[in-house]
């Protein structure tokens, strides 16, 4: 786009001020883009995980529930499912053994054992040594539990591969028309749907005539096929 309909800061002026060497006061008007910005800093507001908020969150919890979520989608478990089951197997057998005292519930919790709160100073020694020598059983409860549970499964899927291994070399010997000596085995050669077509490959025998180069436009072969489509 040109710019000649546009005024200019200093006109052009004949005479000795000519070629651009007249002197005039600089303009003092300046450009809106010139201007300073960004004069204030700006702080989080409200809903912007600002200093208050991010205080009364628990970023601990919130990464485990993601991690949890994450690895559910990728592996498939559902670790909630697996937590209650767990802890539904410690309270069957703690209450299974007979004992006087009511099963002790492991809730897990997601803090760190140093942020743990101290015992209450009521509590004697001999209680919080009963408490650890249960807690110490039912884990052990639970993971010769879960022991079982992967042999049992390890068991499962042998015996399912065993399956599948023999039903596969079954339909591999059935399969194969050559060792199906015992079922009724055709050995006949399937046709092909063009077998009986009257034309079929009729150029196969004929010879193929062989390109030649002849530095010579009158005795070149293009030349006589020539002579011989137009003028004979």
């Amino acid at each position: 786009m040109t710019t000649a309909h546009r005024p200019t800061w200093a006109p052009a002026k004949g005479g000795e001020e000519q070629g651009g060497m007249r002197w005039f006061k600089p303009s003092i008007q300046v450009s809106a883009k010139n201007l300073p910005g960004h004069t204030k800093l700006k702080f989080r507001q409200e809903g912007q995980n600002n200093i208050d908020e991010l205080a009364k969150k628990d970023l601990r919890a919130e990464l485990e529930a993601k991690e949890r979520s994450h690895f559910s989608k990728k592996l498939g478990v559902d670790f909630e499912e697996e937590r209650k089951k767990d802890i539904q197997l410690l309270e069957q057998s703690a209450g299974g053994e007979g004992g006087s005292k009511a099963p002790k519930a492991l809730v897990p919790k997601a803090i760190d054992a140093d942020d743990e709160d101290e015992p209450e100073s009521g509590s004697s020694s001999d209680s919080d040594d009963d408490d650890e020598d249960d807690e110490a059983e039912l884990l052990a409860e639970l993971e010769r539990i879960k022991k079982e549970r992967a042999e049992e499964a390890a068991k499962k899927a042998a015996e399912e591969a065993a399956k599948a291994s023999k039903e596969k070399e079954k339909e591999l010997m059935t399969g194969n028309p050559l060792l199906a000596l015992g079922a009724d085995a055709s050995f006949a050669i399937k046709r092909r749907w063009d077998e009986d077509v009257v034309f079929k490959n009729q150029s196969r025998g004929e010879a193929k005539a062989q390109k030649r180069f002849i530095n010579d436009t009158i005795r070149s072969d293009f030349h006589k096929r020539f002579l011989t489509r137009y003028i004979r």
